[in-house]
């Protein structure tokens, strides 16, 4: 008996360096994310802008961030492209990340919040940049790139919603690997592989992020746009604009009328939040005249004015703070304002949220 005990105390010390090697080099991201977005993480949580952006998993690198951030941001944004400009100089005074990804979808609504709450650091307040198209039913005004089965466990499980898309899976299933020989060994091979190859995000110096060619992250989740996008003359916006005025606005093709069956589940959203102590706000990004003017003059693209009188009312019946409109007269913003049809300038969407009392 002595000898075994002696023998299984010789064995511990090299199975915890099996167990710690393979957690620490995760060479599938199980623990920590997918190589490329971890790095950016890490970068980001250091303080260090990067370029690369446009090859990054947005959504990926969020979960990512949500992992390992040692603190619940107080303010967390989500939504779209039209959403990611707006960083921390915003709301000086409190710790933020904004979560926001391209083209997001009904299913990156909740997610963006759940990876957050999944790691027990939910948002004082949360502010959802919500466009129109959320609540325009129908495969095509889904985003391929969004998690629907995260989306899926978070209604299983948190709102209570019943769906035959989601399967309880045991929690604990991945630390299994710690102790597979196999994945040990994936481990150090990908420790000493040669990765001088390997695509990566690269640190910008904080005195030349206004001066790149490809689009910025920033340390708190939002993004800088090219310096080249940026500097459109008005000539050049009004020429962009008059191009896109002329094709169907992004996912509001065949929106004549609010999803209701989604429209229950934001409820239950909203119900759920509040329940938790967590403060809502609605930002509804504008769109440029020339191409509101072409959606309300669409019947097609009705759906998008009945989107926004359906949030004003449920905002009242929830006591929701709500900054914006669709409507860019509405939102007190003019053609200038904007670097194509659908996105403002950050100076301009300061103006529009400095009206919160936060």
């Amino acid at each position: 008996m002595f000898k075994l005990i002696a023998k299984l105390m010789l064995f511990i010390p090299l199975l915890a360096g099996m167990m710690f090697v393979s957690y620490r080099v995760d060479p599938s991201g199980l623990f920590w994310g997918a190589g490329f977005e971890r790095m950016a993480s890490e970068y980001m949580l250091d303080g260090v802008y990067i370029d690369g952006y446009e090859r990054l998993d947005g959504r990926a690198l969020n979960e990512v961030y949500a992992k390992n951030v040692p603190y619940s941001p107080q303010i967390l944004i989500t939504g779209s492209s039209r959403s990611l400009m707006i960083n921390d100089t915003f709301f000086p005074d409190y710790t933020f990340y904004n979560a926001s990804n391209v083209s997001a979808d009904r299913f990156d609504l909740m997610t963006s919040y759940y990876i957050f709450a999944k790691e027990n650091k939910q948002p004082e307040v949360f502010i959802m940049g919500i466009d129109g198209w959320l609540f325009n039913d129908g495969e095509e005004n889904i985003d391929g790139r969004s998690n629907k089965e995260l989306y899926y466990e978070f209604i299983g499980e948190e709102l209570g919603i019943e769906n035959t898309s989601y399967e309880k899976t045991d929690p604990y299933e991945k630390y299994k690997a710690l102790i597979d020989p196999s994945y040990f060994q994936g481990s150090v091979k990908y420790f000493l592989k040669d990765k001088s190859a390997d695509v990566r995000p690269e640190p910008v110096p904080i005195d030349e992020i206004y001066n790149q060619n490809e689009v910025i992250k920033c340390p708190d989740g939002s993004i800088i746009y090219d310096k080249k996008f940026r500097e459109h003359n008005e000539e050049t916006v009004d020429l962009i604009v008059s191009i896109e005025s002329e094709y169907e606005p992004l996912r509001l093709g065949n929106f004549h009328d609010v999803d209701m069956d989604y429209a229950r589940i934001f409820e239950q959203f909203l119900t759920y939040l509040q329940e938790k102590g967590v403060r809502v706000v609605f930002y509804l990004p504008p769109y440029h005249s020339r191409m509101y003017a072409t959606i309300e003059s669409n019947p097609n693209h009705v759906g998008l004015l009945k989107t926004e009188k359906y949030l004003l009312d449920i905002a009242q019946k929830y006591d929701i703070d709500v900054v914006g409109s669709y409507d860019p007269e509405t939102a007190g913003v003019e053609n200038r304002d904007f670097y194509d049809s659908v996105h403002l300038k950050p100076e301009a969407v300061r103006r529009i949220l400095s009206k919160l009392d936060i």
